[in-house]
């Protein structure tokens, strides 16, 4: 398992990287800024992770992506990356600087720069006081149950679902060790068939809905994977 200093090392990083993927808009929460503006801004961020000592633990497109001047790359493909921001969360409520987890429903927007304390007088040592790792066993169990998520997105159009509960398909299919970990998923304790999002089953969401559900759940997924285990953000194995 990380420790405290790994883990808000990486969510700091992460951070850092949405702001820059935010840099290839033109407009940043309703203000307009110039391609210079944005590129500085982007220069920055990156002095700032320097000075700090980040740059070591940050993987090796990280850096090419601080690196990359701000409107040179495919702006697509780096804003897709902003997703990455939902990786944050669990980070922190592994460490005790969240008290709870949201939901999968929709994308996570709230401002983690004062928690993390994001700014001139930042320190790694202040940060780290404000830390308490939370128990491997509670970590280990919301890895469990961020996988069920992303595995029922990936199985999205999977008729079975049609014809079991979702419970039964999965003891079926992982074992009857999963009864642990579906007695603390609010659904199945509540009796529900099925994954419950915005009161629906997920078998009944549109489209735009399974999609958004599916980036979010990879995400926590690769968080809390990444936590418990002994290998670096970019190795990283979703088994499903």
């Amino acid at each position: 398992m990380k420790n405290a200093e790994e883990i808000v090392t990486r969510a700091i990083i992460l951070l850092c990287l949405s702001d820059r993927c935010a840099l290839e808009r033109t407009s940043i929460e309703g203000r307009v800024y110039s391609l210079k503006e944005r590129d500085e801004q982007r220069k920055a961020i990156y002095k700032w992770l320097q000075e700090k000592g980040y740059i070591s633990s940050m993987i090796l497109d990280e850096k090419m992506l601080f690196e990359q001047e701000v409107d040179k790359g495919n702006k697509d493909e780096i804003l897709s990356r902003q997703i990455q921001y939902k990786a944050i969360e669990p980070c922190l409520w592994s460490l005790g600087l969240e008290d709870t987890l949201s939901d999968y429903d929709c994308f996570v927007s709230k401002d983690f720069h004062p928690i993390l304390e994001i700014g001139r007088k930042h320190t790694l040592e202040s940060l780290l006081n404000k830390c308490h790792v939370r128990e491997l066993e509670d970590i280990e169990l919301h890895k469990e149950i961020s996988m069920l998520w992303h595995w029922r997105t990936r199985e999205a159009n999977n008729v079975i679902f049609n014809q079991k509960s979702a419970k039964e398909v999965i003891l079926s299919t992982f074992g009857k060790q999963y009864l642990k970990v579906l007695d603390r998923m609010e659904a199945f304790k509540k009796g529900h068939d099925d994954f419950i999002l915005n009161n629906k089953a997920f078998r009944d969401l549109n489209l735009e809905e399974k999609n958004r559900t599916r980036f979010i759940a990879k995400w926590r997924h690769h968080a809390f994977e990444w936590i418990a285990e002994d290998r670096s953000w970019d190795e990283v194995e979703l088994n499903t």
